[in-house]
């Protein structure tokens, strides 16, 4: 059974197991930090184990937190922009009326002579929300009725730092916007993933029970998610 405490504002799941020693981790793909712990051990010798070492726990939710789930694009001719992890090569063309059109390898971006960089930008992060927008509903009523579970809503969010999130006493689930540059077995994996939460809040073992059940190649596919 999985407790919760908090110690320097960081919240930490202590997972009890027949166990002699303790095992922290501080999780890559949401930065959530656990402890495996032996089954007697006293809550506090788990407190001052935690302590001693959180100067590393803030040291490597730091770096999860400047991952690289978002690059930096000046929204320019020339540059490359990824579509379910094809590249195209953005080109820039002037018009009366803003629209975004995938030709060929180009991904034609058609704006006013006065559009700035910002506006550029939202003209692709909307577009890139409607290429969300088209697959999310299909990807979810399917795995919802393989899972057995329902989400109440889902949204789509610009997250930094995660690629999903499940407020399970909700069932609200979001997905990262970023995920529309990804192959699309990456967001299949997330949904999956965010969907499995609604049966186990932590990433334990049944945790990853259900997620072998469900999807059995999901390790490979989080490591393609990380390396693209």
């Amino acid at each position: 059974m999985t407790k919760k405490i908090i110690v320097s504002n960081i919240e930490i799941d202590i997972n009890r197991k027949n166990i002699k020693n303790m095992y922290l981790r501080v999780s890559g793909h949401d930065g959530r930090v656990s402890i495996s712990a032996p089954l007697r051990m006293k809550n506090e010798e788990i407190i001052k184990f935690v302590t001693n070492k959180i100067q590393w726990i803030e040291k490597q939710k730091r770096k999860f937190e400047n991952s690289n789930i978002q690059y930096k694009y000046d929204y320019v001719d020339g540059e490359i922009h990824y579509l379910w992890g094809k590249p195209y090569v953005l080109r820039i063309v002037t018009g009366s009326k803003c629209r975004t059109d995938i030709i060929d390898d180009s991904l034609i971006l058609t704006i006013k002579n006065d559009c700035t960089a910002e506006q550029r930008e939202k003209l692709l992060t909307e577009w890139y929300r409607r290429q969300l927008k088209d697959k999310l509903p299909v990807l979810f009523d399917k795995w919802e009725k393989i899972i057995g579970v329902h989400a109440e809503s889902v949204s789509i969010r610009n997250m930094k730092s995660r690629w999903g999130s499940c407020n399970t006493r909700d069932k609200r689930i979001s997905i990262n916007l970023q995920l529309a540059k990804r192959p699309i077995m990456c967001l299949e994996y997330v949904v999956v993933h965010e969907l499995v939460h609604l049966l186990e809040a932590s990433h334990n073992h049944i945790f990853k029970g259900y997620m072998d059940k469900y999807l059995p190649e999901w390790r490979g596919i989080k490591r393609t998610l990380r390396s693209v």
